[in-house]
């Protein structure tokens, strides 16, 4: 309602009356309460966009950071080609000169699989034991390998390993896991790896090939994808697996994405590295890279 100068006023005080402000009806208590809750609606919105901005970025870039340090230190104390230089200056142009190993077990094809010791004395004491590469992943992609799946593991940059499962020395599963969303998603591309293709496991002690053969997807309850023989608790193993597990889909835990790969192939120290790996300079320092 709009209010109206009184025509009975002297000119002065009509102007002062046309000067007040008009006067705004006082809202309900119905009213004040929804405008309340307006403002606590909204601000809890932004909170929870900044928490998101959080968990989704920052936590990338301190996890990251973790990873390249760690990467770092892990090839800085890598043991020695034999020779006692990188193996590619020490095979000159003699091809690769692969150090003796001890054998833990021999694929179906005659393939050698050499014992891990140091990797395992590495786990015992909560270090880093492998990296592990994945070139459909990206071309500089590689996850520190640590013992254990709690967040003290793989909110660092890179996966953790299941203590339950085998090492990569012994047939059975060495299976892992990974965040695809948050700590520098090791794991967000998973979805993209293919029937095929090659997944390598580069430790103190040599270097463990695998082949995805399988992917799937599970319920988290469905821990059956751990078991020696995957799929087949209570089965003995004849050869080794290696098994990445991430949650799905995308920006939830609702279910879990799982590769399979199988042991192919075991290069010791020295050893010819594969052409997909050779751009890698601390793999360079390990193993014999050719022309690379």
């Amino acid at each position: 309602m709009t209010l109206t100068t009184p025509r009975h006023l002297p000119p002065a005080e009509r102007a002062a009356w046309s000067s007040r402000p008009a006067r705004r009806p006082r809202r309900s208590w119905s009213a004040r309460i929804i405008g309340g809750i307006g403002e606590v609606l909204i601000t809890l919105g932004i909170l929870g966009l900044l928490f998101v901005v959080w968990e989704l970025w920052w936590t990338g870039i301190e996890a990251e950071s973790d990873r390249q340090d760690t990467l770092e230190e892990f090839y800085a104390q890598m043991p020695q080609p034999p020779g006692g230089e990188s193996a590619g200056e020490s095979a000159g142009d003699q091809g690769p000169q692969p150090a003796d190993f001890e054998v833990c077990y021999t694929l179906e094809d005659g393939t050698e699989i050499g014992c891990a010791p140091i990797m395992e004395q590495l786990a015992s004491t909560g270090q880093v034991m492998a990296t592990l590469y994945a070139p459909r992943l990206g071309d500089q992609w590689a996850a520190p390998v640590r013992e254990g799946v709690a967040a003290e593991q793989i909110d660092r940059g890179g996966v953790g390993r299941y203590p339950s499962t085998q090492m990569p020395d012994q047939p059975g599963n060495f299976a892992v896991a990974g965040h695809r969303n948050t700590y520098a998603s090791m794991l967000g591309r998973q979805d993209e790896l293919q029937i095929g293709d090659r997944l390598y496991l580069v430790s103190p002690d040599g270097m463990y090939t695998y082949e995805v053969a399988q992917r799937q997807v599970v319920a988290p309850s469905q821990t059956e994808v751990l078991a020696p023989v995957p799929g087949q608790p209570g089965v003995d193993p004849e050869t080794g697996m290696l098994t990445l597990t991430t949650c799905h889909p995308m920006y939830s835990n609702a279910e879990r994405l799982i590769h399979h790969a199988q042991i192919v192939d075991f290069t010791p120290l020295g050893g010819e590295v594969p052409d997909e790996l050779a751009h890698h300079e601390p793999i360079r320092e390990m193993f014999y890279a050719g022309g690379a």
